[in-house]
């Protein structure tokens, strides 16, 4: 009896404990896409579960303010506003006086030892200043109760390279609902895209109030979205600082205003293999380029090795190439560059037979479009942000998200050491991707010699290597003879 009493006191301590939650420190940051400046200092905040917030410049019933509140209710915290700047835990402020540096977009974050502060011109540079913030609590959030969470000190200031910042869904093939469309919108927000085109039925548009009488009423089916869905698309989307341009294949519609005939001419021609020749034909014509190359930004391309992925379109995009994009390469023209409005991923769903199908081509490449549309050339590390990746795939799974790993086919820098030996250094685009190899001819296991850096290999060697990624075996036995 005595031993059950200790039985149910330990089990009453235990859920008691786990009720009040734990205490986590944050120690790096995953913040995708790369911020324009960010300096760590010694100090911290730490951030209770019941947290206070103060406004300025800022309506209490804003959208930012709403979205603000019910964001951090998802991540299991309890919010609640007040008057009074010194005694909340987080300010929201829109600047009494514009900040140029910032632009409309941009936003100044700061964690001080006495509360957060975001700060920014706009509701939308605050919307993004906010998209920051919630990347710096732990990657589970919403999955766990946490007591509380300390913050190092820090100041971000940040501001996107390009205006346009777009992401495509082709809803022709096939009707993807609406709450699908929120949530690839609710990504889109995440990592700071701000345009949506959504490719619709040659048949189904909609259609602007002035050109009503002059157009046939459309018989919608069940594959069509109704005027009411589309309405209720554009008014999230528009929550979220996304504006929705709907697409047939004859026109581009903005809200209710045709757009502008340079955009709709870009978005026919840009998206050819040579984007920045296209750039200059417009440029000269006084027009406005988005950039989207098939080699780069067609995401239901592989992102991996065929043989072990479900059927896409033909080609290979891994995340490791689209991070390459860049819509104004170094050396573009200063002429050209300044008539790009940026860039934008293409989800083209032939061969997408699902929601969580297409989740998984968006996945994580979408993270390599976001970092380069919106952070300075020069912040770019591929190095760094594989490694952010992984943390990111915690966040996106913790929300329910369905992602590719990326490609595990090991990538290859060869360096000639002299006139017999090479020296070879591994990697895959996965980070913390555990490389097993053997030079003996013998297949390689868990048991075999594990790469741990560079290494010096005669020339004719024939090597054979095996990724392993937590703990499982990623696609097969990788042979290559060195050379």
């Amino acid at each position: 009896m005595k031993r059950i009493l200790t039985s149910i006191m330990t089990l009453m301590c235990l859920a008691a404990f786990c009720a009040c939650g734990r205490t986590v420190t944050v120690t790096e940051f995953d913040i995708v896409p790369e911020p324009v400046f960010m300096v760590k200092k010694e100090g911290t905040y730490t951030l209770e579960r019941t947290i206070a917030i103060a406004t300025q410049g800022l309506g209490q019933n804003s959208p930012t303010a709403k979205y603000i509140m019910n964001s951090l209710r998802h991540a299991r915290m309890r919010p609640s506003l007040v008057s009074r700047s010194e005694e909340s835990d987080i300010e929201l402020i829109i600047n009494d006086t514009v900040n140029p540096e910032l632009g409309d977009e941009g936003y100044l974050l700061e964690v001080r030892q006495n509360g957060i502060r975001l700060s920014a011109n706009t509701e939308t540079g605050l919307f993004y200043a906010y998209q920051t913030f919630i990347q710096m609590v732990p990657p589970d959030v919403e999955e766990h109760r946490y007591r509380s969470v300390v913050l190092p000190e820090c100041t971000i200031l940040d501001h996107p390279r390009f205006a346009w910042r777009g992401a495509h869904l082709e809803a022709d093939r096939q009707r993807f609902n609406v709450k699908f469309i929120k949530k690839y919108l609710d990504l889109m927000a995440t990592y700071k895209f701000n345009h949506f085109l959504l490719q619709l039925p040659d048949s189904n548009s909609f259609i602007p109030d002035s050109l009503a009488d002059s157009i046939a009423d459309i018989d919608l089916s069940e594959h069509f979205y109704s005027q009411e869905e589309l309405a209720d698309i554009n008014d999230y989307a528009a929550s979220l600082s996304i504006t929705v341009h709907l697409n047939d294949s004859s026109f581009l519609w903005d809200d209710t205003t045709l757009l502008p005939y340079s955009t709709l001419e870009a978005n026919r021609l840009v998206a050819s293999r040579q984007p920045l020749a296209a750039a200059h034909r417009l440029a000269r014509l006084g027009n406005h380029v988005v950039v989207c190359p098939d080699d780069y930004c067609r995401l239901d391309c592989y992102q991996a090795d065929p043989r072990y992925q479900t059927k896409a379109s033909d080609g290979l995009i891994t995340l490791a190439h689209a991070y390459l994009f860049d819509p104004a390469p170094q050396g573009t023209n200063k002429y050209i560059e300044q008539n790009i409005l940026g860039g934008q991923l293409n989800l083209w769903t032939a061969l997408i037979p699902s929601s969580s199908a297409a989740e998984y081509m968006l996945l994580p490449r979408l993270l390599a479009m976001s970092e380069s549309l919106w952070s300075p050339r020069e912040n770019k590390s591929w190095n760094r942000f594989r490694k952010k990746v992984e943390l990111q795939k915690l966040r996106l799974a913790s929300r329910g998200y369905n992602y590719c790993e990326g490609s595990f086919t090991p990538l290859f820098r060869a360096t000639r050491v002299d006139d017999r030996t090479t020296n070879i250094a591994i990697e895959t685009e996965v980070a913390s991707t555990y490389i097993f190899y053997t030079t003996d001819g013998s297949t390689p296991s868990r048991s075999s010699q594990v790469y741990l850096g560079p290494i010096n290999l005669q020339r004719g060697t024939h090597i054979k290597i095996l990724p392993v990624y937590k703990d499982q075996v990623r696609d097969s036995v990788y042979e290559f003879i060195i050379k």
